[in-house]
């Protein structure tokens, strides 16, 4: 009889373990299933990603190649290169703008006023941009969807080459600082150079002839 009861207790005190591990492991598959699936969407996003980089870089290789044998224009002449540059340039400038009328206490109406006019410029300068670069090659809307990124990219790198070959060298000793400058001269002159190279209308040209 006593055997019998131990029997029952321990069948009832295994009752809820073997019912709840059951559960549990599903918890934990799913959790598992989850994570995984999470992880190996991340790495494809990655992947993807890393891939379009690295076929974009190869066309803009290319893009560079015909653009100093003259086979496409990527820049019409200097204005072509400033606007480029000034689309970047313009970025600081209108947050500079936001952040002294924010602290000004300007009426909101006013600053949103004031934000869609600048807005209104970067995008019609952007358009300009668009346009002038679809005239130069003949009207071709798949060289200017891959012209268009190339030319910004090229005009920012520039635009900065040049703000760190004009500002100061940065470090805490004089060789960091000379170094840094250097750095910075041999950015401005690889960009510049490449530019040059890469502008339709060359400046300079017709006068030295």
């Amino acid at each position: 009889m006593l055997m019998m009861l131990v029997c029952m207790c321990f069948n009832l005190i295994g009752a809820k373990p073997i019912s709840a591990i059951p559960q549990q492991d599903i918890a934990v598959e799913k959790t598992i299933d989850n994570n995984t699936t999470h992880s190996i969407s991340k790495n494809h996003t990655n992947a993807v990603i890393i891939i379009a980089a690295i076929v974009y870089i190869v066309i803009a290789i290319v893009l560079v190649v015909y653009g100093i044998k003259g086979r496409i224009v990527v820049y019409r002449n200097l204005l072509d290169v400033s606007l480029c540059v000034a689309l970047f340039a313009a970025l600081p400038i209108v947050w500079i703008i936001f952040l002294t009328m924010f602290f000004l206490q300007v009426e909101r109406s006013i600053t949103l006023i004031t934000l869609g006019i600048m807005v209104f410029i970067w995008m019609s300068v952007l358009s300009y941009i668009a346009y002038i670069t679809l005239k130069d090659n003949r009207y071709n809307p798949l060289l200017v969807i891959l012209i268009l990124p190339l030319k910004i990219i090229l005009g920012l790198w520039f635009g900065l080459s040049l703000f760190g070959a004009i500002k100061k060298g940065e470090g805490k000793t004089v060789a960091e600082r000379k170094e840094d400058k250097q750095n910075s001269l041999v950015h401005f002159a690889i960009s510049s150079t490449l530019i040059y190279n890469l502008i339709k209308d060359k400046p300079f040209k017709n006068s030295s002839k």
